[in-house]
């Protein structure tokens, strides 16, 4: 019986022909050899491999990316906005500059916002009070001073000075953890400064303790470290003997350990808590004292949340396992900030393209699949932020009071 031919895309070893005579050993050296050396190209598919099939959006630094692997190619879409996901819908993230400045006189605050992509509504969840009490307290001394126009810039040297900012450090779930800094000037060149951390309930939209975020028992248990922790942290650099760590330990007093000043992290998908000491004052004792992060117990809501954060990280480099596939974000500042790479069951890698960094979180499109409602409020949201500005988002803004105002009458 003639046997079939093997299909064309296959290639097969080839047995040595059995009409020639070798000693039983070198035959079965033989044997053995071949089969070593040619079993792994043995009946191999030919064909190249395909990138596994996946949607998502990465939160990278101060930018977003819409990634689509389907079969043809992979397609890499970035944006200059910062989003979460809260119970499968997408809100955008922004800061808008709140300027009451006077012809001698500069305050500019800042208010965080975030918006329903879907519905286009937006809610302040955070406003600078420092500044605009400085303000307002200004106004009040100063009654015939002119206020600025949106267009116009105070005097080179302004009498006084005073802008805050409030930086977004990251989303885990229903959580925003964010850093709110103030810089003051004077008269006299004297300089104030102040840095606090918090974290505010995208759902509520207001401040929250660790024991919303954690729950009561588990959040007394965690403060107790946290204070531990701080003294050793005091005590470590006051016993440094280093020229920067004695500059450093002369600020020590402007700084006190706030159970409320804290932010969350979740490397390698572990959710741990990080309090940072604020301080108040001039110079140095204006910024704020780190600690270590301190692994928690997991809430209910860390479940939802986890599937967004890297499941492993090493040396330069996180990964997000999804089943049959995963991504990594490799860290490789001479070529670029970070290389993202979809990796698929065998070890191939396929090149997505270079995002900001760092890699903050993922959300997936694909499982479960995202609705058409929130499909297209993505793509909108990509065509219309390159076209923000300060006053786009100052219109947006007006338009949010004009419908708060409304809705009270």
């Amino acid at each position: 019986m003639t046997p079939s031919p093997l299909p064309s895309n296959r290639t097969c070893a080839v047995i040595p022909s059995a009409g020639r005579r070798f000693p039983r050993r070198q035959v079965l050296h033989l044997l053995i050899s071949t089969a070593l050396a040619l079993a792994p190209a043995a009946c191999r598919e030919s064909r190249t491999a395909v990138a596994p099939h996946t949607e998502f959006i990465v939160a990278a630094g101060d930018s977003t990316y819409w990634v689509r692997s389907d079969g043809g190619g992979i397609k890499l879409r970035g944006s200059p906005m910062i989003l979460a996901r809260l119970e499968n819908r997408f809100r955008e993230l922004y800061v808008v500059d709140d300027d009451r400045s006077y012809e001698n006189a500069l305050f500019v605050g800042q208010r965080l916002y975030e918006r329903d992509l879907a519905t286009g509504d937006s809610t302040e969840i955070f406003s600078d009070t420092v500044v605009m009490a400085m303000a307002d307290r200004y106004a009040r001394r100063h009654p015939d001073a002119r206020r600025l126009g949106p267009e116009e810039d105070p005097g080179e040297e302004p009498e006084i000075s005073a802008t805050a900012e409030v930086t977004v450090l990251g989303v885990h779930g229903p959580f925003l953890s964010m850093e709110y800094h103030v810089d003051t000037s004077g008269t006299g060149d004297e300089s104030w400064h102040m840095t606090r951390q918090g974290v505010v309930d995208l759902r509520s939209g207001r401040i929250v303790t660790l024991a919303d975020v954690l729950g009561p028992t588990e959040a007394g248990a965690v403060i107790v470290r946290a204070r531990k922790l701080f003294q050793e942290t005091v005590d470590s650099v006051r016993r440094d003997q280093r020229p920067q760590a004695r500059r450093a330990a002369q600020s020590l007093g402007h700084f006190r350990f706030d159970a409320s000043s804290f932010s969350l992290t979740a490397p390698s998908g572990t959710l741990m808590v990080a309090f940072s000491a604020p301080g108040q004052g001039r110079g140095g004792e204006g910024l704020v004292l780190p600690m270590r992060p301190l692994p928690v117990g997991e809430p209910a809501w860390w479940t939802e949340a986890r599937s967004a954060v890297p499941t492993s990280a090493r040396e330069r480099e996180e990964q997000w396992s999804r089943g049959a596939y995963a991504v990594k974000a490799v860290y490789d500042t001479i070529a670029r900030p970070v290389r993202l790479v979809l990796v698929d069951s065998a070890g191939h890698e396929f090149d997505v393209g270079g995002v900001n960094a760092p890699v903050h979180r993922i959300y997936w499109l694909d499982q479960p699949p995202v609705d058409g409602k929130q499909r297209s409020a993505l793509s909108k949201a990509f065509d219309e932020a390159a076209l923000y500005d300060d006053a786009a988002r100052a219109s947006i803004e007006q338009d949010t009071m004009r419908q708060r105002l409304a809705s009270r009458r």
